[in-house]
């Protein structure tokens, strides 16, 4: 008799800050993820392949890099993934699995690749904008608070007045079941209860929160002060020795005089938000549960990239300081000893680790690793090496990439200079020690490392040494 086929649900979240969370020491009540972390491995080295969702989702499907996948920022000629490019889902679906999918999606393909009508399950959703500014009048606010304008290079020169969004709150005050986080929690939710008994599940979980805009529901909205969140170390950094793409980034642009009262304002209630998601995601796990396929099921929660949220004076992604790239990811089945993975990982190892866990055969041409060995062996060596890029927001415009080994980061910013970090004594990544003599040759062996990466994986950026 041939072997019972495991079941997946993947729960993503967007734009969700790893060191806030309770398994990872963290001070947000998440009741849910600290259950679920209580069975599952913890990853303390994991990172997005780019802080932009439009082209790490795609990384997250393929287990490959950006720059392989073709999608690589916003724009008509930048955002879809090469017509050869398989998708874990489409992947499961070919082998049997009954697939569901809810939730922000961000992965463009041309019309004639396009399945998701194929799919069990398949509800893509946007962000509540129109109903956050609606909120926001209600309660005192004022239309145009909400976004900033902006400026950004593309590859077709700088793009002027573009509107970002800021982190200003609001409160939901319509019923919480009817927030779309709420919705998308319950819809997979049924889709778990109802799935099949014949057939193994592989569902998305990917809420939408807490992405902009920063709309919550009550008693979540009122649960932080400004008392408790505080602000972050780097909080204030002087802009003027930071490399052009930071320092001129539409995180920075956006939010350029703030003060600390409007971002500790912000910051409880973004921390309310991720109190709120974890409610979400417990109706999931619960409904899984329920289901009795629990122990039959790969469960992951992870989320496409990290949020600045003050931070070296930003909003948003964009940038590879670790609130934006260092991504929280807890997976938990059966046979896995719970407890932490120092090991390093990255969104590119998913779908190989997913499908030897569902005794699968692989995607072709991945160029992630199978986290398996860390997960069936704590102690296990491992990998102690991340990579990550960016393409910039939209049309291109900005090539940034970056290494991370041991404690050591590197980020090199293409025609605009480089950052070096001893993350073990500068957590907070102040001191760039670029023109330290005592880093020379840790800062030679990690251009080596990234040129190589580069190389091996088909970068059409060229590094130019200063």
């Amino acid at each position: 008799m041939e072997p019972k086929k495991k079941n997946l649900l993947v729960i993503l979240c967007d734009q969700l800050q790893r060191h806030i969370l309770g398994p990872y020491g963290g001070r947000v009540q998440t009741p849910n993820l600290d259950k679920l972390a209580a069975r599952g491995a913890v990853y303390d080295n994991f990172y997005c392949a780019t802080p932009l969702c439009a082209p790490t989702r795609p990384s997250m499907m393929t287990g490959r890099w950006p720059h392989a996948h073709g999608a690589t920022s916003f724009g008509k000629e930048f955002e879809n993934i090469h017509s050869s490019e398989r998708l874990l889902i489409d992947h499961l679906m070919d082998e049997g699995y009954h697939v569901g999918y809810e939730g922000i999606w961000h992965i463009n393909r041309h019309e004639e690749d396009l399945r998701t009508d194929e799919y069990a399950h398949f509800q893509p959703r946007g962000f509540p904008y129109k109903q956050h500014l609606q909120m926001l009048i209600e309660q005192g606010g004022k239309d145009g608070k909400q976004r900033a304008h902006v400026s950004t290079p593309t590859d077709y020169g700088r793009m002027h007045d573009w509107t970002f969004s800021v982190p200003v709150p609001a409160r939901w005050t319509d019923d919480p079941e009817d927030h779309p986080d709420s919705e998308i929690a319950s819809n997979i939710a049924g889709f778990v209860k109802t799935a099949p008994k014949e057939l193994p599940f592989a569902a998305w979980c990917s809420l939408g929160g807490p992405h902009p805009p920063i709309v919550v529901p009550e008693p979540y909205y009122s649960m932080y002060s400004s008392d408790d969140v505080g602000m972050p170390e780097s909080y204030g950094e002087p802009s003027e020795h930071l490399p052009e793409p930071v320092k001129e980034s539409p995180g920075a642009q956006s939010v350029r005089g703030w003060t600390r009262e409007q971002w500790v304002e912000s910051r409880a209630v973004y921390w309310g938000f991720v109190a709120f998601l974890d409610s979400c995601i417990g109706q999931v796990l619960d409904a899984l549960e329920a289901s009795g396929r629990s122990e039959d099921t790969v469960v992951i929660v992870t989320s496409d990239h990290g949020e600045m949220m003050g931070a070296h004076n930003l909003y948003q992604k964009g940038v590879l300081y670790d609130e934006s790239i260092h991504i929280p990811f807890i997976l938990a089945a059966g046979g896995i000893e719970p407890g932490h993975r120092q090991q390093f990982g990255s969104q590119v190892d998913i779908p190989a680790t997913v499908l030897q866990l569902l005794g699968l055969p692989g995607l072709p041409n991945v160029q992630g690793k199978s986290l398996v060995p860390s997960l069936n062996d704590p102690e296990a060596v491992g990998e102690q090496t991340a990579f990550v890029e960016f393409n910039g927001y939209i049309d291109g415009g900005i090539h940034t990439r970056g290494v991370v080994c041991g404690a050591l980061k590197y980020i090199y910013h293409h025609g605009h200079g480089d950052q070096l970090f001893d993350l073990k004594i500068d957590p907070f990544e102040l001191n760039n020690l670029c023109d330290n003599p005592e880093y020379c040759e840790a800062l030679k062996d990690l251009r080596a490392r990234l040129t190589n990466w580069m190389a091996s994986t088909g970068d059409s950026i060229v590094p130019i040494w200063t």
